[in-house]
């Protein structure tokens, strides 16, 4: 899990650094809102595919804003799937390169929060 924190913005919604996300990954990556468990510790995903995601949420605090993100399994279904397929070790080891593979796009998700000027 990663937290860059931003400018101040106490007037910024996640609905609003959602929709700034979308239109800066658009025609990259998806970018939707979580939903089910997952919605209670984050506020959207940025999407590659079913098996590479980054969970994003943006956490206003007096005199703060940040956002808290990290890569995993956008589908619970891939999860599933993975820690399922063959054998637990496959699963390990399926979940391990997905790791590697979420940091490249964890690493694109901070350094976009970290230069998009809306969050300056």
């Amino acid at each position: 899990m990663a937290v860059t924190k931003i400018a101040h913005k106490p007037g910024l919604t996640k609905e609003q650094a959602m929709e700034i996300f979308r239109k800066h990954f658009e025609g990259k990556y998806e970018v939707v809102l979580t939903s089910g468990l997952q919605r209670a510790r984050r506020d959207f995903w940025v999407k590659k595919n079913g098996f590479i995601g980054v969970a994003v949420r943006l956490e206003q605090t007096e005199g703060e804003t940040k956002f808290t993100y990290g890569g995993n399994f956008p589908s619970i279904l891939a999860m599933v799937l993975v820690f399922a397929s063959l054998a637990i070790l496959i699963g390990i080891i399926a979940w391990l390169l997905c790791y590697f593979l979420w940091n490249g796009l964890t690493g694109e998700v901070r350094s976009f929060i970290e230069s998009a000027p809306e969050f300056k």
